[in-house]
C-alpha cells in the first residue's frame, strides 16, 4: 500500500492486521523517523512533512502542506524541477543534491537533498525527499577554520578578505555553503544571507559583471584548473566595491564541483587605476612607457589620435614604429650605448626634437621627454611626446612676420623705432629703421649712438612739446600721439605724426615703441582742404560758407552798433556767351578778371564771395540808410563801364544786381540771400545791368513759388499727374487722325491746377522732366484701353521737355518701359519737341530722333516759327509733322503777315514731304483758309477742348466732329 493511503485512510473496525493498521501505522513511521521528510506530489505540491523536517526548516506543517515547493526555495517560480535537480519523471531513486531552502525565518539553509519515489492511491508519483543540514557535511572544515583561526589568532581575524565555498551540482545548480566573516567586513553582509540568483550567480554581484563572472566561472568548472576573478559587488550601504581574488575547482566523488575561494577587496587599487587611467586617456600630450628591449607596454589614448594607430596595434611593437628611419637608428644606437655605459644622451638635456611617422605615412615634428624607472627589478623608459606642428607652423608664422615687419618697417614712409627713457630723463634710441636716413637724413647708427641728432632738427616750439608730452605719458603710462615738425639735413621742412606707447620695466626705465609717419603730403593737402573749405579755387574769393561765418560776426557788431547789412547778390549777363563761342577757360579767366574788379570795390570791413558760376555776394556792412547800398551799387555798376582785358581780348560786360537788408528783410543768412536772389531775379528780367531792392511783393512771389515747388514734388510722389486730349482732325475728311495729350495737374486740395501756375515753376527747378513721364505713361495707357475697345486706332502725341530730350538714355528707357508695360504698338505713339528744343543741338537732336525712329516711335516739330530753325538743319531731321503754332493761327484771317507766314509754312512742309498740323483752331473762317491753303490737319478749340480721357472717349464714340469737305 502507498504511504499517501497509510497516512490519510481512517480507521476501520476490522480484524487486526487490516489496511486502516497499515495506514496508521506507516503516519506514525513518517512522524517518528528521526530523519527530515518532505512529501512532494508531481504537482509540487506538498502533501505532508514531519515535525522532524517542521524542526528543521522552523516551520508549521499547516503552514506548508497543500502549498508550493516554491515556498521553500530561494528563487520564485523554480518549481519541482529545481527543488529535485532535474526532470520529476526521469528522477532516479536515491538521487541526492545540495540545495539553499528558505526557513521560517527567512535565513537560507543549505541542505543535502535525498529522493525516494513512491506513488499514491491514484498511481501518480509521489517524491519522499529526505533533508538534511548540509553544514555538517563540511563540518571538518568548520573545525579545521577553527582551529586555524585559533593558532592564527588576530592575522587571522584580520585578514582582509572573504573566503568562500562554492558548489556547483551536475545539472548546473550552484550553491554558497560557506562564507567567511569577512563578507561582513568588506561588503556589510551576514554570510548566511548572501543569496543567489537562480543562475547562481551572487546577488551582490554588479550587474554589469555578471555574464563575465558566470562565463569564467563555467569555463572553470569546464577545465577543473584555478582561475582569477575579479568583479565588482553592491555592499549593503549601495557602495561598488571592487573584488578580486583566485579560486581552483575539484570535483568531488558524487560530481559536484566545489571550489575553495579568497577574494580580496581591491577597491582602492583599482580607483586609483581608473584615475591613472582617466589621466593618462584625458592628457593632452602622449604618454608611452617602453621597455628597455625597445617594446611599447602601455599607450595613452592621445598616442592613439596623434599617431593614428590603436592601442593594440602599437602594444608589443617596437617604438621605431612610431620614428622616421633616420631617427629610429639615432635611438637604437643611443639605446644600446646608454644600456652599456649610462651615457648617449638619452635622459640628457631634457626634451627634444625629432619628425615622427604617423600611420598614413605622413611626417610630422615632436617634442620628446624621456624618463627611466625602475619597477620590480624591471628597467621601464617613461616616453612623453607632443605633436608640435602647430608650434612650429607658429614660430614659422613669426619668423615670417618678423621678416615681413623688418621689410614694412624699412619701406614704410616713416621711422619705427624704440626709445629708451632711463629714470634720470636721458634718452636714447635702442632701434630705429632706415627710414631715419629718408626723412630726416640721419643715419640710424649715428641715431643710437646721439638721440639729440632727431631733437635738433625739431623745430624750437615742437621739441618743447614734444619732451613735455614725453614726459606726461612716461608719468602716466599713457600713449602720446603728436605732430611735429623738423628740418631735415638737406634743409627739407617735413611734417611728422608719431605714434608711441610706453612700458615701464622693473628698474624704472621707460620703453617707448613706435612710429613716425611722413604726413608732410597729407599736412599740405590738409591745408588745401582747409582753403577749399572756405575759398573759391578759381577766383581765390571766399566761398558761401566762409560768406555765412563772416555774417555771422558781422551781424552781432550790427546789433552791437544799431547799423545794417546790405546783401548784394550779383550776376554777369549774357556771360553763357562766352562759355559757349570761347570756352570754358577763357570764360574762368574772365571770372578771376570780373573778381579782380569787384575786389577793388569792396571796402575793407566788407565782404565779397563767389557763390558759384557767373554769380557774386557781397557783404555790405556798417550800413546806416539804404542809400548807402544804392552808392555801393552805382560803384560797382560804373567800375564795368570799362571793358575787362583778358589776354588779347576785351570784353563789355555788365552785372546785374539785387539787394536785401538786415535785418529789415530778415534776420537770418539764408533769407536774406534768398531774398537778395530774388531781387537779383526781377532785375535781369528788367534788362542788363539792372538792380533791384528787395520788396515785400517779391518776398510773397518767392514763397508762393517756393510753395507751388514742394506741392509739384509731393504731387509727383502721388502721381496727381493725368493726360488731358485734345483730338486732331484731317481737313478733308473731318476723321480723327490723332490727338495730342495736355499734362493737368489734380489736387486733392485744389482740383484742376491750371498750367499756367506750375509749368514754368517745374521747369526752373528741373521738375517737369518726372511730369513728362507720367502724362507719356497715362496716355499711352489710355490709348492702348480705346484700341482694345474698338475705338479709332489713332496715334497719341506726348510732348517732351528740353531736358528729357538731352538725356537720351533715360528718355528711350521711359518710351520703351511704358510701351512695354501697357503692349501699345510703337507707331501709335508720337513725340512733339519744341523747335527752340531742337535747335539747341541739332546734331544731337537728329540722332535721337533718329533713334526713336528705328523704334517705330514718331517725332514732330511743336510750335513751328517761334524758334530760329535752320532750313538747311530742319531738312536733315526725320520728322513726320510740323505742327503751325497758334500765334500765327489766331489772326490769320485778318493779319496779311500772318496769313502769308502760314502759307510758306505749309508750303515748305509740302516741299519736305511733311505732314502740317495748324494749332490754335477756333473759328470756321480758320478752316475754311487753312483747307484753301492746304493744311492737313487741324486742331483747336472749335474741334474741342482738352478733354480728360472720359469725355475723350465720348467723343470717339459720337463719331467724327467735323462734316467732309
Amino acid at each position: 500500500m502507498s504511504i499517501e493511503g497509510l497516512k490519510h485512510e481512517r480507521p476501520r473496525a476490522a480484524a487486526p492486521g487490516s489496511v486502516s493498521d497499515a495506514a496508521d501505522l506507516a503516519a506514525r513511521a513518517l512522524d517518528g523517523a528521526p530523519q527530515a521528510l518532505v512529501v512532494v506530489d508531481s504537482d509540487g505540491i506538498i502533501r505532508a512533512l514531519n515535525a522532524v523536517a517542521a524542526d528543521l526548516l522552523i516551520r508549521q506543517p499547516d503552514d506548508l502542506v497543500g502549498g508550493s515547493i516554491d515556498r521553500l526555495l530561494t528563487i520564485d517560480g523554480g518549481g519541482l524541477e529545481l527543488f529535485l535537480g532535474g526532470d520529476p519523471q526521469a528522477l532516479a531513486e536515491g538521487a541526492r543534491r545540495f540545495l539553499p531552502l528558505v526557513r521560517g525565518d527567512g535565513a537560507t539553509l543549505t541542505c543535502e537533498v535525498t529522493v525516494g519515489l513512491s506513488t499514491d492511491a491514484d498511481g501518480r508519483r509521489l517524491f519522499i525527499t529526505g533533508l538534511s543540514d548540509a553544514t555538517t557535511a563540511f563540518s571538518g572544515l568548520s573545525g579545521l577554520w577553527d582551529d586555524a583561526e585559533e593558532r592564527l589568532g588576530t592575522v587571522a581575524a584580520n585578514l582582509p578578505g572573504i573566503i568562500f565555498q562554492r558548489v556547483m551540482q551536475p545539472d548546473g545548480t550552484i550553491y554558497y555553503p560557506f562564507f567567511s566573516t569577512g563578507v561582513h567586513d568588506v561588503l556589510g553582509y551576514d554570510p548566511d544571507s548572501m543569496r543567489v540568483t537562480r543562475d547562481g550567480c551572487l546577488d551582490a554581484i554588479h550587474w554589469a559583471d555578471r555574464d563575465a563572472y558566470m562565463d569564467t566561472l563555467r569555463r572553470s568548472a569546464r577545465t577543473l584548473g584555478s582561475y582569477t576573478e575579479e568583479f565588482r559587488a553592491i555592499a549593503v550601504n549601495g557602495e561598488v566595491k571592487w573584488l578580486s581574488g583566485t579560486a581552483r575547482a575539484e570535483r568531488m566523488p558524487n560530481g559536484d564541483i566545489m571550489w575553495d575561494g579568497v577574494l580580496i577587496d581591491v577597491t582602492d587599487r583599482m580607483r586609483a587605476e581608473q584615475r591613472l587611467e582617466m589621466i593618462m586617456d584625458h592628457a593632452a600630450d602622449c604618454i608611452v612607457t617602453i621597455s628597455e628591449d625597445g617594446v611599447i607596454e602601455t599607450v595613452n589614448a592621445a598616442t592613439s589620435r596623434t599617431f593614428g594607430w590603436d592601442e593594440a596595434e602599437m602594444v608589443g611593437r617596437n617604438v621605431g614604429m612610431l620614428m622616421t628611419e633616420a631617427e629610429r637608428a639615432e635611438y637604437d644606437a643611443r639605446l644600446r650605448r646608454y644600456l652599456d655605459t649610462g651615457e648617449g644622451g638619452m635622459l640628457d638635456g631634457g626634451a627634444r626634437e625629432l619628425e615622427a611617422v604617423h600611420r598614413d605615412g605622413t611626417h610630422f615634428p615632436i617634442e620628446l621627454a624621456l624618463s627611466e624607472v625602475l619597477t620590480e627589478g624591471r628597467r621601464l623608459f617613461i616616453a612623453v611626446l607632443r605633436d608640435i606642428t602647430t608650434r612650429k607652423a607658429t614660430e614659422q608664422a613669426l619668423h615670417d612676420t618678423e621678416h615681413r615687419l623688418r621689410a614694412i618697417a624699412d619701406n614704410i614712409n616713416g621711422m619705427v623705432f624704440q626709445r629708451v627713457v632711463s629714470p634720470d630723463g636721458t634718452m636714447r634710441y635702442s632701434y630705429v629703421n632706415e627710414g631715419a636716413r629718408r626723412i630726416a637724413g640721419l643715419e640710424p647708427e649715428d641715431m643710437l649712438a646721439d638721440a639729440d641728432l632727431f631733437l635738433d632738427c625739431l623745430a624750437s616750439e615742437d621739441r618743447a612739446a614734444f619732451r613735455a608730452a614725453l614726459e606726461r605719458g612716461g608719468r602716466d603710462l599713457e600713449p602720446v600721439e603728436l605732430d611735429v615738425r623738423l628740418t631735415s639735413h638737406t634743409g627739407e621742412t617735413r611734417w611728422l605724426r608719431s605714434w608711441s606707447r610706453p612700458r615701464r620695466l622693473e628698474d624704472g626705465t621707460i620703453l617707448w615703441d613706435g612710429v613716425a609717419l611722413d604726413v608732410t603730403d597729407r599736412k599740405r593737402a590738409e591745408e588745401r582742404l582747409m582753403f577749399l573749405a572756405y575759398y573759391d579755387p578759381l577766383t581765390g574769393l571766399g566761398n558761401r560758407t566762409l560768406f555765412l561765418e563772416r555774417f555771422h560776426k558781422c551781424r552781432v557788431a550790427a546789433r552791437r552798433e544799431d547799423t545794417r547789412i546790405g546783401f548784394l547778390s550779383m550776376g554777369l549777363d549774357r556771360f553763357s556767351i562766352i562759355n559757349a563761342t570761347l570756352g570754358h577757360s577763357v570764360g574762368d579767366q574772365v571770372l578771376k578778371a570780373v573778381a579782380d574788379r569787384l575786389a577793388d570795390q569792396c571796402a575793407e570791413a566788407d565782404v565779397l564771395s563767389r557763390a558759384g558760376g557767373d554769380r557774386f555776394m557781397m557783404l555790405l556792412t556798417g550800413v546806416q540808410t539804404p542809400g548807402e547800398v544804392f552808392a555801393a551799387v552805382e560803384r560797382i555798376q560804373r567800375a564795368f563801364d570799362a571793358p575787362l582785358t583778358v589776354g588779347d581780348q576785351e570784353f563789355d560786360l555788365t552785372v546785374s544786381m539785387g539787394a536785401s537788408l538786415f535785418p529789415n528783410d530778415g534776420d537770418s543768412a539764408e533769407t536774406l540771400i534768398m531774398h537778395a536772389d530774388a531781387a537779383l531775379n526781377r532785375a535781369k528780367a528788367q534788362g542788363p545791368g539792372s538792380f533791384q531792392l528787395f520788396t515785400e511783393e517779391m518776398g510773397q512771389k518767392a514763397v508762393k513759388t517756393l510753395s507751388m515747388q514742394a506741392r509739384l514734388r509731393r504731387a509727383i510722389e502721388n502721381r496727381e499727374f493725368v493726360a488731358f486730349f485734345q483730338p486732331q482732325v484731317e481737313v478733308k475728311t473731318g476723321q480723327f487722325i490723332g490727338m495730342e495729350a495736355l499734362a493737368r495737374w489734380i489736387s486733392p486740395d485744389r482740383g484742376l491746377v491750371p498750367p499756367g501756375e506750375f509749368i514754368g515753376v517745374a521747369e526752373e527747378y528741373g521738375l517737369i522732366d518726372a511730369i513728362c513721364d507720367q502724362v507719356l505713361d497715362d496716355a499711352v495707357r489710355w490709348t492702348k484701353h480705346w484700341h482694345d475697345a474698338g475705338l479709332p486706332k489713332v496715334p497719341v502725341a506726348v510732348n517732351i521737355s528740353g531736358r528729357q530730350f538731352h538725356n537720351v538714355r533715360r528718355l528711350m528707357a521711359t518710351v520703351e518701359g511704358s510701351l512695354e508695360r501697357h503692349k501699345l504698338e510703337a507707331c501709335y505713339l508720337e513725340l512733339e519737341l519744341t523747335e527752340s528744343s531742337a535747335m539747341t543741338d541739332p546734331e544731337n537732336a537728329i540722332s535721337v530722333v533718329a533713334n526713336l525712329a528705328e523704334r517705330g516711335v514718331a517725332c514732330s516739330i511743336d510750335d513751328f516759327g517761334t524758334g530760329y530753325s535752320s532750313l538747311s538743319v530742319l531738312k536733315r531731321f526725320p520728322i513726320r509733322k510740323l505742327k503751325i503754332d497758334r500765334s500765327f493761327v489766331m489772326d490769320v484771317t485778318t493779319d496779311t503777315n500772318d496769313a502769308a507766314i502760314v502759307c510758306a509754312m505749309i508750303a515748305m512742309a509740302n516741299a519736305l514731304n511733311l505732314k502740317v498740323v495748324a494749332e490754335g483752331v477756333e473759328t470756321q473762317e480758320h478752316i475754311d483758309f487753312l483747307h484753301g491753303v492746304g493744311c492737313d490737319h487741324l486742331q483747336g478749340f472749335l474741334i474741342a477742348k482738352p478733354l480728360p480721357a472720359e469725355e475723350m472717349e465720348a467723343m470717339f464714340r459720337k463719331g467724327p466732329p467735323l462734316p467732309p469737305r
